[in-house]
C-alpha cells in the first residue's frame, strides 16, 4: 500500500513498471493529497492502532515529522548506495524520491519572455497586480526563503507580494494548466519539472529560476508497522534504481534524480541560470507551525 505525492497517472506507470517484475505483489496506491495531508493520515492511522500504509512518498520536512514520531522504518536499501549524500538520510531513513526546484512560471502568450521576472522583486511592480497565482501550501518555499533573507527582510518582501492580489489557490498541477490555459498570466513558485513536462508537451508556458531557487525534495520511505515490510522494501529497491529513476523519473516525467549516475537536463539548465541553489533544511521542520501561521497570517489562507 503507497501513499504517495507523485501525479497518481504517472506513479502508476512506475507501479505497472514494478508488477511487470513482481507480479506476484498486489499494489494499491493512494495519493490523499498534499504532503500535509498524507502525514495527517499515517499519524490519524498510528493513532488508532490500526496502521494501513507500507510505503510514504512526501516531502522532506513531513517525512522528518514521521520520524520524529517513530513511524517510519531504518531500511538501508542498496540503492541508496548510488545517491548523492545531499539526497539521503545518514540512518537509512528515507532517500530522495525525486528532487522539485521551485520556479517562477509564465504564460508565453500573455508575456513576452523580455518581460518575464528576472528577480524576486520583479513579482512587485504594479504589472503582476491581480495577474499571479500562488500555491497555498507553499510554506516550505516561504520558510525556507525567510531563513536565507532573514525574517525582517524576508516579511517584508512576502507581505509586499501578498499586496498584489494574488490568486491563491490549492494544487500545483492544477496552476500549471491554469497558467498553460491563460486563466493567470503567471504563478508565483510551482514544481519546475511539472511546468517543464507541460512545457515540453507544447502547451504555452515557460519558467524561469529565481536567485535563490529553493530546492525541496519528495522523499520516500518505509512504514515503521508496515503490513507488508518485505513487499514494501522489493518496491523501495525497485524505485530508487536506475531504471525507474532514469527512464521513468527523467526522461519521461522530468523529475530529477538524486542518483550520481543519473544526469538531469532540467537541473543542468537551472545551473546554467548561475542562481544559488538553497534546499529547504529540515531544521526548518522545528518551527514549522511558527511559519504555517506566518504564512497563513500574511496569505489569508485560513
Amino acid at each position: 500500500v503507497i501513499y504517495s505525492l507523485l501525479a497518481v497517472p504517472d506513479h502508476s506507470r512506475i507501479v505497472n513498471h514494478f508488477r511487470e517484475k513482481y507480479p506476484f505483489v498486489e499494489v494499491s496506491l493512494t495519493r490523499p493529497g498534499a504532503s500535509e495531508r498524507i502525514t495527517a493520515r499515517v499519524m490519524t492511522e498510528a493513532r488508532a492502532g490500526r496502521p494501513l500504509v507500507d510505503v510514504i512518498g512526501i516531502s522532506r520536512l513531513n517525512m522528518t515529522a514521521l520520524i520524529q514520531r517513530s513511524l517510519i522504518m531504518n531500511y538501508e536499501s542498496p540503492e541508496r548506495a548510488r545517491f548523492d549524500p545531499a539526497y539521503k538520510d545518514r540512518i537509512g531513513f528515507w532517500t530522495a524520491f525525486y528532487v522539485n526546484p521551485e520556479v517562477t512560471s509564465y504564460n508565453t502568450r500573455l508575456i513576452a519572455s523580455t518581460a518575464a521576472p528576472k528577480a524576486y522583486g520583479d513579482l512587485l511592480e504594479p504589472r503582476w497586480n491581480g495577474q499571479l497565482a500562488f500555491e497555498q501550501t507553499a510554506i516550505e518555499w516561504f520558510a525556507t526563503l525567510l531563513r536565507h533573507w532573514g525574517e525582517d527582510k524576508g516579511l517584508a518582501f512576502m507581505r509586499r507580494l501578498a499586496g498584489q492580489n494574488l490568486k491563491i489557490l490549492n494544487g500545483n498541477t492544477l496552476i500549471t494548466q491554469l497558467v498553460a490555459a491563460g486563466e493567470h498570466a503567471g504563478a508565483v513558485s510551482l514544481n519546475g519539472p511539472r511546468v517543464e513536462l507541460t512545457r515540453r508537451r507544447g502547451a504555452p508556458i515557460e519558467w524561469v529560476a529565481l536567485d535563490p531557487t529553493v530546492v525541496d525534495l519528495v522523499v520516500i520511505g518505509i512504514a515503521a508497522n508496515a503490513p507488508h515490510p518485505n513487499a514494501a522494501k522489493l518496491y523501495l529497491n525497485h524505485v530508487l534504481s536506475r531504471d525507474v529513476q532514469e527512464t521513468l523519473l527523467e526522461e519521461q516525467f522530468v523529475k530529477p534524480s538524486g542518483r550520481t549516475d543519473v544526469k538531469s537536463a532540467f537541473m543542468a539548465k537551472i545551473r546554467s541560470a548561475k542562481v544559488q541553489v538553497i534546499s529547504v533544511d529540515e531544521s526548518l521542520g522545528e518551527r514549522s507551525e511558527h511559519y504555517e501561521k506566518l504564512f497563513q497570517n500574511i496569505f489569508k489562507t485560513q
